[in-house]
């Protein structure tokens, strides 16, 4: 099935049209609330991550900064920011995300994601920049401790550009469904 809305011209897909009602109204049912008994987690401020890899083989690096802002007691606002360069791409993906924290270590986040993708050799695989991929990101968190959190993410890619896994135009980019850990040191 899929709705048809006046303001484009695109078709929006039954999963993403449910995604959005949904979301709206998991925000006003937390936002009818005050809090569940105890309000989790100080209002620590604005803080900054960064954490890079040395250059590999073939001159590929990784890095990464976050930046989070915590609104209340229990919504905090984020920018994360990936940098990757591969053999013939270099690639940058930014996603911002709010957070509601149910207590001191569960969470839900939702948000966009926006990645984009610069040929190194433009004369290699085509002159022509390929789009920005957009994304909407969801998914459940916790966290151990103050140094390990786990996630469960969703991501599906709303617009229709050519910009593959791992920044390569010839490995096709799925729906993507991930569990991952990070660990702070």
């Amino acid at each position: 099935m899929v709705f048809s809305f006046p303001l484009g011209k695109r078709p929006i897909s039954m999963k993403l049209y449910l995604f959005f009602v949904f979301f709206i109204f998991q925000t006003l049912g937390f936002s009818q609330t005050n809090g569940f008994g105890k309000e989790p987690r100080p209002n620590e401020g604005l803080q900054l991550e960064s954490f890079g890899y040395p250059i590999f083989f073939g001159g590929e690096q990784h890095s990464s900064f976050h930046l989070k802002y915590p609104i209340t007691n229990t919504i905090r606002a984020e920018l994360n920011t990936f940098y990757d360069t591969y053999i013939l791409s270099d690639r940058i993906r930014t996603d911002i995300q709010f957070k509601k924290y149910w207590d001191d270590n569960w969470y839900l986040f939702s948000g966009m994601e926006s990645e984009f993708s610069f040929n190194k050799y433009p004369g290699v695989e085509s002159k022509k920049q390929a789009r920005p991929r957009i994304g909407v990101i969801s998914g459940l968190g916790y966290e151990v401790n103050k140094n390990f959190t786990m996630e469960a993410q969703s991501n599906f890619q709303i617009n229709n550009a050519p910009i593959g896994a791992y920044g390569e135009h010839l490995i096709p980019m799925p729906q993507v469904y991930t569990l991952k850990g990070k660990i702070k040191f």
